[in-house]
């Protein structure tokens, strides 16, 4: 992100409209930039208005707290971007031009209007707006669209641009002091680390919910019911009896049922007999009411022969009488037509002999005719070459005025630029001396630029080029000192390489000491963890007794109660038997001295039906069932509950001894590891023994040994770093000077045109010298650069006067051209319309004055007398045709009445020739049988059809059923109906209650098989579950826990580990003396002070200006990392200078040259007078007095 221009207007301490552009001279070439001013001028606000275009917000309002009094009465908080616009203006905003990391610019602006733009009125809501300048598209106009796209486009959000890109004040020392939760909480917002926090949480939870799920299986294990092999065989043994019972009984019943079936087939076909037999007599009775409808159809069939001429003689008599009418009103149509067809034919007669007439003068004057028209043609073209030759030197008129004028103000021209050229020439000529350079001026000119620009610089790092050299010498041989001392860098970093692979060898058999440190934790946790389960094994085995006791007694308890509940069940089917339906119904059906038809007997002492004792007893014998049902329900779930909590404690045993063996097998594999390791590092350690006590010290005099290589190596590392800094101290101002002769060597040109005076003069200051020169030399490249534009114009208006004068020349010419043509067109126009008044009066004896209008009358004359006959014609044709259509229609109308007459006398001798042979009807019957169409005859006979069908199938039906009746009592049992009932109820129930007990063993036997696959899937789930329960315990036990601290503070210390490692480069260059350091297991900081021998002190000892420079390299690296990807071009720091030393303040000033250097434009606000010196490129905000400042650019 690189910043290219700020514009603000009426923010805070700055008036009016203020614009920074640091794409334009001097801030472009400029890598270090000074904010200057009083205190309370308004530098900051220049940071403030980026912070109000970026991100609608401030840095120096972000703690702040409370309301202040608006102009208008109301409150606003003091926080608010709105306090920023300037009192007594109703209008302000603030643009940010900048350059993405697309290499695309943008321009994002804030804004803020009071009504009306007036200065006491109520304030307006902010508006903002973002546009993409290298595609010109406005890409948000709104408040929340313009924050989303700005994040999106700088990849920064405020936090992070305060931290990458604006150092605000008091926000340099922040994190340095901040305690480690503030820390830890930035870090994490810098570099997006909440996801570990997160991921830490979801360890701790996913551990925790596999816990759950493996407990409750194992308590849903424990309540399934296995029966033992004993009970399964016994219970397997009495389900094979009972279905043998059952199939027997079946077959019983089944034969029982087809005896039924026998007796209840017997009742339905007489039933049928019944019913088909008055299906019968119904038919028979039908046939009689149908005898008219027979006598109907036999007149039908003998008139069926006279039935044609009946209905010709009908036909012809009806058509005679609808045709007279017609043919009187078509007689009197066609008197009326005949008169109008002799009108229009005289009509037509008379048009036709107009026409020929008119065409005998045509075809008399045919010759004289055609000239005329050819000459009114020849004239129409006359008048259309007229009129455009008029417009054509209308136009050539139009295009010659303005063509004069150009060429009179072109002369001119030329006179003025004439007059320039003298002056300009005569400006040159003032000096002289630089003649030589006016080739390659402008190359000239940017080598002096760059040589004052570069050796300014020199000056500035160096300071006099002679001392430089001197104090060169001077550290050439402090150099030859330390290399005669400590060995140069060569043997320097061979012994380092040295003490490091030392000292990495010690960490690595640290490393493998602290692993084999944790295993032997792991092996004395595991055998306490083996013992306990031996513990709680002992314990289970004891509960499992007690329970298996416990169990056997329910089980002889719900056996008791069920056997109790069999027997109630019986004694209250035998009472639902007495008083069933069919019972009740032989009951009513005894009689005294009368036999019963179930037992025989003539005595029936239970024909008396004491029904409410009897009710009172059955209901009392179904409380006693229902009593008993659930006292065995009551026992059954006891006992069940009681053989689930076997099942459970015999699985708790089950998953106890094989985590036992798990820890077991475990223990004796973190075992071998152990001896493995001690073996490889050549240690002796009893296991059974107390061993961690001396492990520990073991491990303790290896770390001793590496902390003492780790200072040498320190030391040595020290010593090189000083030595590598003064070599690049001597390098550097060797480069420095080497540059100073070659920017001389550049300008070798310019300095030869100068006198001799000048080139003394530039000995001494050439820097001077040489600004002096540069505004001279621009002039003179401004004049020479006129020069050449004077010469161009002045050919180019001298080559435009010669085109204007030929085009002036041209269209004159034309216009000659134009009028001669015109004159001839007029006057064979003349002619050609005489010829044509002289042919008309030789063929019509008149004088006219226009032939064209004589011709078109003659014309449409033509076309009326044509037209006229054509409509005649057409009319006299149409009349014709309706005379003879309806001629010919009349003659048709009298032929079909004469026809109609001839059939009418026919058909009378036909039916009265058929009448005298059947005397038996009469015409008036002929005349209603002519009534009944065939329709109807047919349905009569399709009636008497339907009902002899009908009564043939009746008497079949009858017949039939008559003899599978007498076919079905051949076949009758050798049993009555009502002992077969009796023994059909009885294997009903026999069956009923064999069906109950074998499907009471069927279920239990069902439910041990489903128990049995339901406890061997709980056990491989558990299985599972207990694997990754273990996988996530690990897991959980490295990262996990539930508010996710343990992992998020692994992540934060890593990340802080990596802005250390940044923040002690930028500290390296601004102080040797100290190296920023976190403390093991925490977020806190501390210093390595060198000078004291790498003494670790806390952060809050340093002094103020050592705080700075501490936090100044903290706050550079924090800007490394908060850019991540993004690439950071411009950096602005506010203040925090003030409390440097003057040598302090000029490390931080080679450190800023260094970022200038890395590619960054850095931008300072500070009060301090050095750097104001140091830095040449200011925005200096003077103030004007009333609160008012203004910004002014100085290079």
């Amino acid at each position: 992100m690189k910043i290219l221009s700020i514009r603000l207007k009426n923010l805070a301490s700055l008036a009016g409209e203020h614009f920074i552009d640091f794409e334009s001279q001097p801030l472009a070439s400029a890598g270090l930039i000074a904010i200057v001013g009083k205190t309370g001028a308004g530098k900051s606000t220049i940071l403030d208005a980026m912070c109000l275009a970026l991100f609608n917000q401030m840095p120096r309002l972000k703690n702040s707290d409370g309301k202040i009094q608006d102009v208008d009465g109301s409150e606003l908080a003091t926080n608010s971007p709105l306090t920023v616009l300037r009192r007594g203006t109703g209008h302000g905003f603030a643009e940010l031009c900048f350059m993405a990391q697309n290499q695309k610019t943008y321009l994002v602006r804030w804004e803020i209007k009071r009504a009306k733009e007036q200065a006491t009125t109520k304030l307006q809501k902010i508006q903002r707006s973002l546009t993409c300048l290298t595609d010109g598209v406005v890409l948000a106009d709104k408040v929340k669209a313009v924050d989303e796209l700005i994040q999106q486009i700088t990849q920064l959000s405020f936090e992070q641009f305060t931290r990458a890109v604006l150092l605000a004040q008091s926000e340099v020392t922040v994190f340095l002091k901040a305690r480690d939760s503030e820390r830890g909480e930035l870090l994490e917002y810098l570099t997006n680390s909440s996801i570990f926090g997160r991921i830490g949480q979801l360890a701790f939870e996913k551990t925790k919910h596999i816990k759950q799920a493996r407990e409750q299986l194992q308590e849903r294990l424990g309540h399934i019911e296995i029966l033992s092999d004993e009970q399964f065989a016994e219970l397997q043994q009495q389900y094979t009896t009972l279905q043998q019972h059952y199939l027997q009984s079946q077959q019983q019943k089944n034969r029982l049922e087809q005896q039924q079936q026998w007796f209840a087939h017997k009742h339905q076909l007489d039933a049928e007999i019944v019913l088909k037999q008055q299906d019968f007599d119904r038919q028979q009775q039908i046939q009689q009411t149908l005898t008219p409808d027979k006598i109907l159809l036999k007149q039908l069939h003998i008139f069926s022969a006279i039935r044609p001429a009946m209905i010709q003689h009908q036909d012809a008599a009806t058509a005679q009488q609808q045709l007279h009418p017609h043919i009187t009103a078509l007689q009197q149509q066609f008197a009326g037509l005949s008169q109008h067809y002799d009108a229009t034919q005289k009509q037509y007669h008379a048009t036709e002999h107009a026409l020929q007439q008119f065409q005998h003068f045509e075809q008399q004057h045919r010759e004289h005719l055609q000239h005329i028209r050819h000459d009114i043609k020849e004239r129409e073209f006359f008048t259309a070459e007229y009129h455009k030759l008029k417009d054509k030197l209308s136009s050539l008129n139009t295009l010659q005025t303005p063509l004069i004028e150009q060429e009179t103000h072109l002369t001119t021209q030329i006179q003025t630029v004439q007059q320039q050229l003298q002056q300009n020439t005569h400006a040159l000529a003032q000096h002289q001396q630089f003649n030589p350079l006016d080739t390659g001026l402008n190359i000239h000119i940017q080598q002096l630029q760059r040589f004052i620009q570069h050796y300014q610089g020199i000056e500035q790092q160096l300071g006099q080029i002679d001392q430089a050299r001197q104090q060169l010498a001077q550290q050439q041989n402090q150099l030859h000192l330390l290399t005669q001392q400590s060995g140069d860098i060569a043997q320097l970093q061979q012994h380092i390489e040295q003490l490091q692979q030392h000292k990495e060898q010690q960490l690595n058999q640290l490393h493998q000491l602290q692993l084999i440190q944790e295993r032997l934790q792991q092996y004395i946790e595991l055998q306490n963890q083996l013992n306990n389960l031996q513990q709680q094994q002992i314990t289970l085995s004891k509960t499992q007794q007690q329970q298996q006791q416990h169990n056997q007694q329910l089980e002889a308890l719900y056996h008791t109660a069920k056997q109790q509940h069999l027997n109630l069940q019986q004694i209250l089917q035998q009472q639902r038997l007495l008083h069933a339906e069919n019972i009740e119904h032989l009951r009513a059906e005894l009689h005294d001295n009368e036999p019963c038809m179930v037992c025989g007997s003539t005595q029936h002492p239970y024909r008396e039906n004491n029904e409410a004792l009897s009710k009172a007893l059955f209901a009392l014998q179904q409380q006693q069932q229902q009593q008993a049902a659930d006292q065995e329900q009551q026992q059954l779930h006891t006992w069940q509950q009681a053989q689930q909590e076997l099942s459970r404690i015999h699985a708790n045993i089950e998953q106890n001894q094989h985590t036992t063996q798990h820890a077991q097998s475990k223990l004796l594999i973190l075992k071998q590891e152990i001896e493995q390791q001690l073996l490889a590092i050549h240690i002796t350690l009893d296991l059974q023994q107390d061993a961690t006590q001396h492990f520990s010290q073991i491990v303790q005099q290896q770390q001793d040994d590496c902390h003492r290589h780790s200072e040498q190596l320190q030391q040595k590392q020290q010593q090189l770093k000083q030595l590598q800094q003064l070599i690049d101290t001597i390098q550097q101002q060797q480069h420095l000077l080497d540059t100073a002769q070659q920017l001389q060597h550049q300008v070798q040109d310019i300095f030869n045109c100068l006198k001799q005076s000048e080139q003394q003069h530039w000995q001494q200051t050439p820097c001077h010298i040489a600004t002096q020169l540069l505004p001279q030399l621009q002039q003179r490249l401004q004049l020479l650069n006129l020069q050449d534009n004077l010469n161009q114009q002045l050919q180019q208006l001298i080559q435009h006067q010669q085109k204007l004068t030929a085009e002036i020349a041209h269209l004159n010419q034309q216009q000659a051209e134009y009028q001669h043509t015109l004159f001839e067109i007029t006057e064979k126009g003349k002619a050609n319309n005489q010829h044509a008044i002289t042919l008309i009066h030789t063929m019509t004896h008149q004088t006219v004055e226009k032939p064209n209008e004589w011709l078109n009358q003659h014309e449409q004359q033509g076309q009326q007398y044509q037209q006229d006959y054509q409509q005649q014609k057409q009319q006299f044709e149409h009349i014709r045709q309706q005379y003879e259509q309806q001629k010919s229609q009349l003659e048709q109308l009298k032929t079909q009445a004469q026809h109609y007459q001839q059939q009418i006398e026919q058909s009378d001798v036909k039916i009265q020739a058929w009448l005298n042979q059947h005397t038996e009807l009469q015409r008036h019957d002929c005349m209603a049988l002519l009534h009944i169409d065939y329709a109807q005859e047919q349905d009569i006979r399709n009636t008497l059809a339907d009902a002899e069908k009908q009564l043939n199938a009746t008497l079949a039906t009858l017949n039939t059923v008559q003899e599978q009746l007498k076919t079905h009592m051949q076949q009758q049992p050798d049993i009555e109906f009502s002992e077969l009932q009796r023994q059909l109820e009885q294997q009903t129930i026999d069956l009923t209650d064999i069906i109950e007990q074998r499907d009471h063993y069927k279920v239990q036997l069902e439910l041990q098989q489903q128990n049995l696959a339901k406890r061997q899937n709980f056990a491989q789930d558990i299985e599972r579950i207990q694997q990754e329960e273990h996988r996530w315990n690990k897991i959980s036990s490295l990262v996990g826990d539930a508010t996710g601290k343990k992992f998020r503070d692994y992540a934060q210390q890593y990340h802080l580990d990596i802005l250390l490692e940044y923040a002690n480069q930028q500290l390296a260059m601004l102080s040797q003396r100290y190296t920023l350091q976190r403390l093991e297991h925490s977020l806190s900081l501390a210093i390595l002070d060198h000078d004291m021998d790498g003494e670790k002190r806390a952060v809050a000892s340093l002094s103020g200006g050592e705080s700075f420079l501490t936090a100044l390299a903290l706050s550079l690296a924090i800007a490394n990392m908060a850019s991540g990807s993004m690439k950071i071009e411009s950096l602005f720091i506010d203040e925090g200078f003030g409390t440097l030393d003057a040598s302090s303040l000029h490390l931080v000033m080679n450190a800023l040259d260094q970022l200038q250097d890395q590619g960054r434009k850095v931008v300072l606000i500070s009060h301090i007078q050095d750097m104001h010196e140091r830095i040449p490129v200011q925005i200096q905000v003077k103030p004007l007095g009333a609160g008012a400042s203004t910004i002014e650019i100085v290079g």
